[in-house]
């Protein structure tokens, strides 16, 4: 099954330090999502996948919080 063509975004924070292994542990999911850190030094991070893929990126996210301080704080649709 082809992925959906919409677009889903989530704004994830996690620790400073724990951007880099965030940012390399994602790209290691190649295509999976596009990360872009946020303003302001506090560890926010957009990512963004379609719609096809956010039940993976989920499952990926949910792993991670499970080893980092990873807080998922909010999922929206289209561009953010």
């Amino acid at each position: 099954m082809a992925p959906d063509a919409g677009e889903v975004w989530v704004v994830c924070r996690v620790p400073v330090p724990d951007l880099v292994r965030l940012r390399y542990t994602l790209e290691a999911y190649e295509g999976l999502c596009v990360a872009t850190t946020l303003p302001g030094g506090l560890g926010r991070v957009r990512l963004l996948t379609s719609a096809g893929l956010r039940s993976e990126l989920e499952g990926v996210l949910g792993a991670l919080a499970a080893e980092m301080p990873l807080v998922t704080e909010r999922w929206g649709e289209g561009l953010p």
